[in-house]
């Protein structure tokens, strides 16, 4: 029997062998066997089948039939990631407590480069996650959708969440202002490429400019004149366009496009 490589790399990925993985499947795909059966079955080697099997059996994968030779049933599978989910929970759980042991303070006014999406979006998450006090945050639609729950978790438990959102996303208990028309200004002076900053607590800050191509340049720090000028930012881009809509689009795109004005401000 040959699994399907896709299904011994998720195995893999969750901690089991390749031997492992190879017996586990053969006794899913074949029925309960012995060992050499397994291995016959597997293609794992039979000077190796035995230790494999025994490591299935402390993993709660396998049940062994108390009978000579002895025979290998697999475990549902349901049964098998419940008790694998519950082992890494309270792993990972106990790994946080004694790293918080650990933990020293950062360098202050540390920055951190960011090397891509992914990276930019758990960090926001993990930023949102320990506000206490206040976040500010200029966010746009393409971010947003991973972003929304863990604002609205934050104003929920009590924190003041003030979002610019560049799109059509809205928010129910965060504080959320509709910035889509400057985002099209945005994205026209920044050729596609989209500028995302959050700062939770005065404290930690993020900025990342995201490009169309996916590319990243993004970057996290504790300095607190950075979170202020993250801060502040918001601030002012909310406020701009508050003035905005008070002024009138017409007016303000008439001041925009002014060469001598606005316009050259903008372009820099």
């Amino acid at each position: 029997m040959t699994s399907d490589p896709p299904l011994l790399a998720a195995m893999m990925t969750l901690g089991f062998t390749q031997y492992e993985a190879r017996a586990y499947c053969a006794l899913q795909a074949s029925g309960p066997g012995n060992g050499h059966e397994v291995a016959r079955a597997s293609g794992v080697p039979p000077s190796k089948i035995y230790e494999t099997l025994a490591r299935l059996l402390e993993k709660g994968a396998v049940l062994k039939a108390q009978e000579e030779p002895a025979r290998y049933l697999a475990r549902p599978w349901s049964e098998v990631s419940s008790n694998l989910l519950a082992r890494l929970g309270g792993a990972a759980e106990t790994v946080g407590a004694e790293l918080d042991k650990l933990r020293r303070p950062e360098s202050p006014r540390a920055i951190w480069a960011l090397p891509d999406r992914e990276t930019v979006l758990d960090t926001a998450r993990g930023f949102l996650s320990e506000a206490r006090e206040s976040i500010f945050a200029s966010v746009w639609d393409e971010e947003m959708g991973a972003l929304a729950p863990a604002l609205e978790a934050a104003a929920r438990r009590g924190v003041r969440v003030h979002v610019a959102i560049y799109g059509e996303t809205r928010l129910s208990a965060a504080q959320g202002y509709d910035l889509t028309a400057c985002g099209r200004s945005a994205m026209e002076r920044l050729a596609g490429r989209r500028l995302m900053s959050l700062v939770a607590d005065g404290a930690q800050a993020l900025v990342a400019e995201l490009h169309p191509d996916g590319g990243v340049e993004a970057i996290r720090t504790d300095a607190p004149v950075i979170g202020l000028l993250v801060a502040e930012y918001v601030k002012a881009d909310v406020l701009g366009r508050l003035l905005i809509d008070e002024m009138g689009e017409a007016r303000f795109e008439r001041l925009r496009r002014d060469p001598g004005g606005i316009d050259a401000l903008l372009r820099g």
